[in-house]
């Protein structure tokens, strides 16, 4: 296994810490590509660092940096190991991350008020690929395992991590995978990032799943920062999705709100494709946020 460095001096700087691998899972054999970056200071200070394992990192890598990179150096948050983690091969990954973030073979039924099921384009797309609608699902134990028990320990070997301060963020349904790690509350992720996801793929078990989250005790406090697009909301394909989703972690809230706290937020203009970047930005704040304002800072520094 090889690690490039993408150390450029044509990147910006904010940029040039980052680097690439391809890890080939034990427990499903897949090959991940795996993006490594570490925020500016890093190299200076030898405290640990909290970090953040990204979903589909090839698609939201930049988004990340770029808001841990500016939060970070404005004082509002605290800077963050980014770890995006996407499927290699790129004509795999639309199968492999359906795979990879469902628990449970989602159904097939119209919701209450749409006009259409979109799980129908996946049988579609599976179909296809010669496959059946079922061997489309069903892959987060895998994925899973994969991260918390091989990729993260990897990680804490190479980088100063902070062991109480990780978290997950992912989209759609990687926001599915994030509440799938979630439910398991005996988990090293005790911050989750979560961006516009429905329970389909989660309903087949849901009431023992939640029955087993409302006795297990959790190892840490865990914070979940959930976000929607109001247009989303508004589409009638995508109301019961979105509603599925936010009316699970309530009943999670509720189940343990001693130990759990969740924020949701509806970004009103915003659709299933544009919302994650404002997600992903305001989840930073949110679960890393320092309290502080550039402003405070800035006034700090002038008065020294």
């Amino acid at each position: 296994m090889t690690s490039q460095t993408h150390a450029d001096k044509a990147l910006p700087p904010s940029l040039r810490s980052l680097t690439h691998q391809v890890v080939e899972a034990e427990s499903n054999g897949v090959g991940y590509d795996v993006l490594i970056w570490t925020p500016p200071g890093y190299e200076d200070t030898q405290d640990p660092v909290p970090l953040l394992i990204l979903l589909d990192g090839a698609m939201s890598m930049g988004t990340a940096v770029e808001a841990v990179s500016i939060q970070s150096v404005t004082g509002e948050a605290m800077p963050l190991i980014v770890v995006g983690v996407s499927t290699a091969a790129p004509r795999d990954h639309g199968l492999q991350r359906s795979i990879d973030y469902s628990a449970d073979v989602p159904s097939l039924k119209v919701p209450p008020g749409a006009e259409f099921s979109f799980w129908a384009f996946y049988e579609k797309h599976f179909g296809a690929m010669g496959l059946e609608y079922a061997e489309g699902f069903g892959g987060t134990d895998e994925f899973y395992a994969f991260l918390a028990d091989q990729l993260l320990p990897q990680l804490h070997k190479d980088y100063r991590i902070d062991a109480d301060n990780i978290g997950i963020a992912g989209h759609s349904s990687g926001g599915d995978f994030a509440v799938d790690t979630l439910l398991r509350k005996e988990t090293p992720f005790s911050k989750f990032i979560v961006g516009s996801f429905g329970a389909d793929v989660l309903a087949a078990r849901l009431p023992e799943r939640e029955k087993a989250f409302s006795e297990a005790k959790a190892p840490r406090p865990l914070k979940v920062f959930c976000g929607f697009g109001g247009a989303e909301l508004a589409d009638p394909n995508l109301h019961h999705y979105i509603t599925s989703g936010t009316d699970l972690l309530q009943r999670l809230q509720e189940a343990d709100a001693d130990n759990l706290e969740i924020k949701i937020r509806n970004y009103e203009l915003e659709n299933h494709g544009s919302v994650f970047h404002h997600i992903l930005s305001s989840g930073i704040r949110e679960l890393w946020g320092t309290g502080l304002r550039m402003t405070d800072m800035m006034r700090q520094m002038s008065t020294q």
